[in-house]
Formats: structure tokens, sequence, C-alpha cells
């Protein structure tokens, strides 16, 4: 038995959160974190009660970076492809 070749059901569904609004959305809002994150480490560092906790607005500087890099790629490939 051979496979249908029809090409009606090829294109694949994008889930909401991978939608292109979505990521440009994401890639609005996380330069918005990153700058948040570097004012809680600016405040971390001079406060001596904070210094423990600098590292969480370490993570959370990176973790945003992280992720726009990424979304930023994601839809370079997305507008390259179509």
């Amino acid at each position: 038995m051979h496979l249908d070749q029809s090409p009606s059901f090829r294109k694949a569904i994008t889930p909401w959160y991978d939608s292109n609004f979505i990521c440009r959305a994401l890639i609005f809002i996380m330069p918005l974190v990153f700058a948040f994150a570097l004012i809680g480490i600016f405040v971390s560092s001079d406060t001596p009660e904070y210094k423990a906790h600098i590292w969480f607005p370490e993570v959370l500087a990176a973790l945003s970076f992280f992720l726009m890099i990424k979304i930023f790629f994601r839809l370079k490939r997305r507008s390259r492809n179509n």
C-alpha cells in the first residue's frame, strides 16, 4: 500500500506559543527584562545586605539574553524558509 503523496496535509500547524506574533512580542519584552536584571545587579552589588543574592539578577539577565538570541535566530530561520 502506497502513502498518499497529496500536499494538502503537509502544512504544519504552528502552536500559538510559537507564532510569529508571540516571538516578536518576546523579542520586544526580553530587553526590558534584561534591563531590569542589570538594574538588579547594580543595586545588589552596591548594597552589602544583598551581596549574597546577586546570583538571582545574574541568572535572570543570562536567561533573558539567551531567550532573546534564541528567538531572534528562530524568526530569522523561519523567514528564510518562507
